[in-house]
Order: structure tokens, then sequence, then C-alpha cells
């Protein structure tokens, strides 16, 4: 369990192995959450954004980047964190109007925009000490002028746009350059719990087990990960 320190509130340094448990099982202040509005229910899972604020409570990054902002639940779980950690931190989010691989009319993207400005501008208006910038665009195009002109570096890197092995890959690629020391990455809806071997896990290209191919055993990242919800895939990058 991530005990909290009676005097202000902080959770103890710990890396990602030592906090996983309670970062799955804490409880997370979120009631306030915006409720999902969109026609389509894919929106940050309510175990995912429990999660979310626990990472950010434990972690206290100052600069986060997430792509697939949607309709903005996630963005407010980690800002709703990092004002609970004393705010002074940067938000970058990145998402557009459509996919390229789903055929939905333009005007169901156009309303899950104005979802997501309400919810942007409701976690604006309630963790003011934190920086939210929304960036619109292909992540693939837009982070890396992101990343080189204005991010510099990142603390914790959500990534939740696209949830194939090639787009999580070019995202990550170009991401990775970035991470500051003892930066956490966060990859949403991407595979389920390692210790159950569901046989998508086995595939030469699926991106949990290239992560754990290229990165894990070489030392530069340590992991965890859990099916409950739609499935998170956790790293730390190691000293």
């Amino acid at each position: 369990m991530l005990d909290k320190s009676a005097s202000d509130g902080d959770f103890p340094v710990m890396t990602l192995s030592h906090a996983w448990k309670g970062l799955c099982s804490d409880p997370a202040p979120l009631d306030d959450l915006p409720p999902s509005r969109w026609k389509h229910p894919w929106s940050t899972h309510p175990s995912g954004a429990r999660r979310l604020y626990n990472t950010v409570r434990w972690h206290k990054p100052t600069t986060i980047v997430e792509t697939g902002t949607f309709e903005g639940l996630g963005t407010y779980a980690l800002a709703k964190a990092a004002h609970h950690n004393g705010g002074q931190v940067r938000i970058f989010t990145i998402d557009y109007d459509g996919d390229p691989d789903v055929s939905i009319p333009m005007e169901d993207w156009k309303e899950l925009r104005g979802f997501r400005e309400e919810n942007l501008a409701r976690a604006r208006t309630d963790f003011p000490g934190v920086e939210i910038t929304f960036v619109e665009g292909d992540s693939r195009q837009v982070l890396p002028p992101l990343l080189r002109d204005t991010v510099k570096s990142w603390d914790l890197f959500f990534q939740d746009s696209m949830h194939f092995t090639a787009g999580i890959l070019a995202e990550w690629e170009i991401a990775k350059p970035f991470a500051a020391g003892n930066a956490v990455v966060i990859f949403d809806d991407v595979c389920l719990d390692w210790k159950k071997l569901p046989s998508h896990l086995m595939g030469s290209r699926d991106f949990c087990l290239h992560f754990v191919l290229s990165e894990v055993l070489s030392g530069k990242w340590s992991y965890q990960t859990t099916g409950e919800g739609r499935g998170q895939f956790f790293a730390q990058q190691r000293h």
C-alpha cells in the first residue's frame, strides 16, 4: 500500500515494482471525474484513471505528455493528481478529429471535440496550478517538434492513442530519447497480465513482447502490467 505522510499527503519515494501494488489497489479521489458522454465507450476506464492518479501522486512528474486525449478524462485524472502534489506541472495532450481506420461520421468526431474542450476547460479551472496544453494533430507528426522545441524532456508519458504495434512503436521511438532520468511510461489498452500468458502476447509483432525484448532485457527499463480494465503496460527507466 502507498502510505501517505500525515504531514503533506505525499507518497514515499520508491521504484515502480515496489509501488505497483498500491498503484493498482489504493483508492483515488475521483468522484468528480467527468462522465463519459460520447456514443462510443472508449474513454479512460475507471480503473485506469485510478492508476493514472496514483502514479502521478507517487512519481511526482513535472512534465507529462499524453497522446490520445479523447474526452479528456485521463487528462483530468492526471491534472487532479498533479494539483494534489502542489501543482506547477505541465501536461501536453495530443489528439485530432477522426481516425483513418474507423468509419465514423465527422459530425460524431466534432461532438467528441466538444466534450474534450469542455473537460479540458474544467480541468484548467479546477486545477489552476497545472498548465494544460492541447496540441491538435497526428501524434507521429506533432510529437517531434513539440518534444524538441517545447517539452525538452518528460517525466511521464501516457500513450493512449493508437493501439496497434506499428503505431505504438512509432510514438515510443519518437518519445523515448526525451525521457528524463527515472521516467515512467504507461501504454493503455495494449495487453493483458503477463502472468496469465494470453496467446496474443506471444506473437513476434506484439508491442508488449517487443518492449520486453528490446527495453527490459537490455536492462534499460523495468515493467509491470495488468489486465484490469482495458489493460495497461507500465515501465520505468532504470538509473
